[in-house]
């Protein structure tokens, strides 16, 4: 005897909400988990606080990490300086701030807009940049690498997933 399709659809309904349930069930953290979570986040902050104090290692440049991420956001083409704080991910400040360094030591440059009524400024990485920066990049790269492969499978297949969360919900803390 053939089950009737409003059945096999609501039996389909009813098991996908059993599913949802049940998900919710083993998704609700034990306050042993929430723990062990809360102090793995914190010691993530004071690590990125740690390694954002000393800068970008690798090779004879030094450069902070705003300094490396305004670079990076100038790789492709000269941008305005809001511009380069909002690719950079950075406060204008903090972008101004950067800019004004590597400006000193040569690794960018401020152009004036020929255009409409030449107020326009952007900012380019010069060809001393650009070299830092690929210098940079590849030391970022192989570290990113060394710490993925030092993960299990578990870990990789949910690291992004999981660190991409918590990005995203960081300014509430």
């Amino acid at each position: 005897m053939a089950v009737p399709k409003q059945l096999t659809g609501a039996r389909r309904a009813r098991e996908r909400e059993e599913a949802r349930d049940a998900h919710a069930q083993a998704a609700a953290p034990s306050p042993d988990e929430l723990d062990a979570f809360g102090t793995a986040l914190e010691e993530l902050f004071r690590a990125v606080l740690r390694s954002s104090g000393r800068g970008v290692p690798g090779g004879a440049t030094k450069l902070t990490m705003s300094q490396y991420w305004v670079m990076d956001a100038l790789a492709d083409a000269p941008l305005t300086v809001s511009e380069v704080a909002h690719a950079a991910r950075v406060a204008v400040p903090s972008a101004t701030r950067a800019l004004r360094a590597l400006e000193r030591r040569g690794f960018v440059e401020r152009r004036r807009d020929i255009g409409e009524d030449g107020r326009l400024v952007t900012v380019a990485l010069t060809r001393d940049g650009l070299g830092v920066l690929d210098e940079k990049r590849t030391w970022v790269r192989t570290a990113q690498r060394k710490l993925f492969e030092s993960l299990t499978g578990a870990e990789r297949r949910t690291a992004a997933g999981a660190l991409g969360t918590i990005s995203r919900g960081i300014d509430e803390l």
